[in-house]
C-alpha cells in the first residue's frame, strides 16, 4: 500500500494513526508535485490527501473510508468498539470532528493568520462543535482516557489531530479563546486530551503534527512557500 500524505494534514494524520494502531506497513509519499498538480489528480481526481493506491493499483481516497477499509481489511486489533451502541457512537464523533470542527477551525486559523478582526462566527461554530464532542464522549470510567470505551477506536483517530489544532491556535493566539483554553469549558474533553495524549499511537501522531508545524514556520521565516 502507498499513502499519499502531507505531514500536516489532520486527515492524512487520521489514516496514519490508524494504520499505527494496527502496525501497518505502507509507504508514505507526497502528492507528486503537490496536491494541485495534474500528475497527482491522475491519481486522485479530488486533489486532496490522503489517498490510499493498493497494491492493484485501486486508489481510495477520504480519510474516513480510508480508515473503514482498513479496519475491514486488517480487523486485528480492532479499531471499532464491540457494541452497535459504541459503534455509532464513534461514527457520531467522527462525523462532528470532520463536518462542524474541521471547517470553521480552519476558517479561525485563516483569519488569525491574516490578523484579520472577524473571527466572531468561526470561534462560536468552533466552540458549538467543542461542546457536541464533549457530550458525545463516552461515559463510564473510561470518559476521560478514550473516545469510546476502554482502548483505541476510529473516533480517537478523527478527534485526535482536529483537536491538536484547535489547542494549537489557542496556544499561537491566545486571544482567539476566552481564557486562552479552548477545552476549559468542557471538563470532560479537556480530561480526555490531557489522557488521550498520553496515549503511544496518538502522541506520535501528535508529535508528528508538531514537528510538521515547526517545519512549516520556518519556511515561511524563509520566504518559502507552504506546502
Amino acid at each position: 500500500m502507498r499513502l499519499y500524505d502531507l505531514d500536516h494534514s489532520p486527515f492524512a494524520a487520521r489514516v496514519r494513526m490508524a494504520l499505527y494502531a494496527k502496525r501497518l506497513t505502507a509507504a508514505v509519499a507526497p502528492p507528486p508535485g503537490g496536491a494541485r498538480s495534474a500528475a497527482y489528480r491522475a491519481i486522485n481526481p479530488l486533489g486532496l490527501v490522503p489517498a490510499l493506491m493498493l497494491d492493484d493499483g485501486t486508489v481510495i481516497p477520504e480519510s474516513e473510508i480510508i480508515v473503514e477499509y482498513i479496519e475491514d481489511r486488517f480487523p486485528d486489533p480492532p479499531l471499532r468498539p464491540a457494541a452497535p451502541e459504541e459503534r455509532a457512537r464513534a461514527r457520531l464523533l467522527a462525523r462532528f470532528a470532520d463536518e462542524y470542527l474541521a471547517p470553521p477551525l480552519k476558517d479561525l486559523f485563516e483569519a488569525a493568520k491574516a490578523g484579520a478582526g472577524a473571527q466572531a462566527a468561526p470561534r462560536a461554530a468552533v466552540e458549538r462543535a467543542l461542546g457536541h464532542i464533549a457530550r458525545t464522549l463516552g461515559g463510564g470510567t473510561h470518559a476521560a482516557a478514550y473516545a469510546v470505551g476502554g482502548r483505541l477506536t476510529t473516533a480517537d483517530c478523527a478527534l485526535v489531530p482536529l483537536l491538536f489544532f484547535a489547542a494549537r491556535a489557542a496556544r499561537m493566539h491566545a486571544a482567539l479563546f476566552a481564557g486562552g483554553d479552548p477545552f476549559a469549558p468542557h471538563p470532560r474533553l479537556a480530561a480526555y486530551w490531557q489522557s488521550i495524549a498520553r496515549d503511544p499511537v496518538a502522541a506520535r501522531v501528535i508529535a508528528e503534527l508538531e514537528a510538521a508545524q515547526v517545519r512549516r514556520a520556518a519556511a515561511r521565516a524563509r520566504g518559502e512557500p507552504e506546502d
